[in-house]
């Protein structure tokens, strides 16, 4: 599965814009194509989300059988609680933004699943990202 195609294309049938739905609240965000990856609207001074950070995401489902924990940054240091460095979140913190166990991690897991689930990459579950079955 090539993430990035996906999305590009996804993206490209919307003249690089789209407004996305949250999962668990009536709320949408912006995202917007470009060449480094997609800005989005909800990460106030950290708007990007590099292509590999999909990439990364893609890996570690690939590497789960299909099936990753989330992850929780907030009040969790990774490696803590629900920061695992095998979770979503922590996963990514520590292989695209080079993050160590002990260190705060800026939580970016909100667009990234909501992202992957819009562009029918992966579906949501209940604290658990699953990558569909054609991926």
């Amino acid at each position: 599965m090539e993430v990035t195609k996906i999305l590009k294309e996804k993206l490209m049938i919307q003249e690089g814009k789209a407004q996305i739905k949250m999962l668990k609240k009536n709320k949408r965000f912006n995202i917007q194509l470009v060449e480094e990856g997609i800005l989005v609207d909800n990460l106030r001074n950290y708007p990007l989300l590099e292509w590999k950070v999909f990439e990364k995401a893609i890996e570690l489902l690939k590497d789960n059988n299909g099936c990753v924990q989330k992850g929780n940054a907030m009040g969790y240091k990774l490696g803590d609680g629900m920061l695992s460095v095998d979770s979503l979140e922590g996963y990514i913190a520590k292989e695209v933004y080079g993050k160590s166990i002990g260190d705060s991690v800026f939580r970016r897991v909100s667009p990234i699943v909501n992202i992957l689930v819009w562009a029918e990459v992966c579906e949501n579950g209940k604290g658990v990202l699953k990558l569909k079955k054609n991926g």
